[in-house]
């Protein structure tokens, strides 16, 4: 029987039905996860996930996909008629994603509650000694689920697991769905009540998730990366008091990635948009330059971007990150005339009539960047 029940465990996948909607009842939004999530020593970049993970009632929300059930050791099965979601806790079979394009917006996630869930944890247990079946005649060979070593003595012993099953406990936390996705939350599986995950939060870095048995979650954390991230925080909010920390927080995850995925350093563009619109999302230069990085509508038109768009703080420190990235990798990475060019125009520049104020106040104020992470103690990320 043992045998049978493994067998039809680990071929579990999430069970969908067409009457979903007939379940799902009040529509929530979650926000999105901007900072890392960082998964048993791995960074999971949550842009790149189909399902990202997501803040609600200020838990972390997780989804329970296939992909990320092998990354995190957990199979599922949810009968929406009898409202009851089964868990099988399974050795993780991936590390990280298996593929790396974007596959999100950074929206806020918009889900539907599923009320009156019941959540099964089960687990297969080995049997203790005095369980123990002995391999001879006597044996119930129906129940095994692994052949003997190799030999001719009758000793052999064969631990027989069990599936245990106990049911956790949400703390009137709801169970989520989005499309035909469930995501429940991630503290939902700490401690004995859950599979005894273990998770540490870093409001500077993320939050890092350990499920393997003995290994703290906060052995996984950067203290380097999170003293940098500080300082970072600290220093948008000395030249803009208006941000809050959380906010100032959020604009720097929003300036790393940008960073990231144009393969910038985020101090290029701290620093533009400090001399551009001290961190202002909302400028109006005189010009008629618009929003963090200052871009002119007509420069932004020519990439399909409106007014509005502009105005946007995540959009313009992207479009500013590719626009910066393609003026220096134009000119094989000189700073120089990098910097002019996003300022003046590559016309200018390629004629040498070009000005260097600009340029040299943007190096200037990279280095006081630099300088205020040393000098104040929160180095700089390693």
């Amino acid at each position: 029987m043992a045998k049978k029940l493994v067998s039809v465990w680990l071929s579990l996948t999430i069970l969908l039905f067409s009457s979903i909607s007939i379940y799902a009842e009040e529509n929530v939004q979650g926000d999105f996860l901007t900072k890392n999530i960082v998964i048993n020593g791995q960074k999971i970049d949550n842009n790149h996930l189909q399902f990202p993970f997501f803040l609600y009632m200020d838990t972390t929300y997780f989804p329970l996909t296939p992909e990320m059930g092998e990354i995190l050791g957990i199979k599922a099965e949810m009968d929406f008629e009898s409202r009851t979601l089964k868990l099988l806790k399974t050795e993780p079979s991936l590390v990280n994603i298996s593929d790396s394009w974007k596959k999100n917006e950074r929206e806020d996630v918009l889900t539907q509650v599923v009320s009156e869930v019941q959540v099964l944890a089960y687990k297969l247990e080995l049997q203790g000694p005095e369980d123990m079946v002995k391999d001879d005649d006597s044996a119930d060979t129906e129940t095994e689920i692994s052949n003997p070593s190799e030999g001719n003595g009758s000793d052999t012993i064969i631990q027989i697991p069990e599936l245990s099953v106990r049911e956790l406990n949400l703390t009137e936390l709801p169970v989520l769905i989005k499309g035909n996705v469930i995501y429940l939350p991630l503290k939902a599986m700490t401690g004995e009540n859950g599979y005894g995950w273990d998770i540490y939060y870093d409001s500077y870095t993320g939050i890092y998730v350990s499920t393997k048995e003995g290994t703290p979650a906060k052995s996984t954390w950067n203290e380097a990366e999170s003293k940098y991230n500080q300082g970072l925080v600290s220093y948008i909010q000395k030249y803009n008091g208006s941000y809050t920390v959380n906010k100032a927080q959020e604009l720097v995850f929003l300036f790393k990635h940008a960073a990231q995925t144009y393969k910038i350093d985020e101090k290029i563009l701290m620093a533009v948009a400090h001399k551009e619109s001290t961190f202002n999302a909302k400028a109006h230069g005189s010009s008629g330059s618009l929003g963090m990085m200052q871009v002119m509508p007509s420069t932004g038109s020519r990439y399909g971007l409106s007014t509005e768009q502009l105005l946007d703080a995540e959009i313009s420190i992207n479009f500013g990150a590719m626009y910066l990235s393609e003026r220096i990798a134009a000119y094989d990475g000189d700073m120089t005339k990098g910097f002019s060019a996003y300022n003046q125009g590559s016309v200018k520049v390629n004629r040498g009539t070009h000005s260097t104020r600009y340029a040299n106040r943007i190096i200037g104020t990279i280095n006081g960047i630099n300088s205020y992470l040393t000098s104040n103690g929160y180095g700089l990320g390693y």
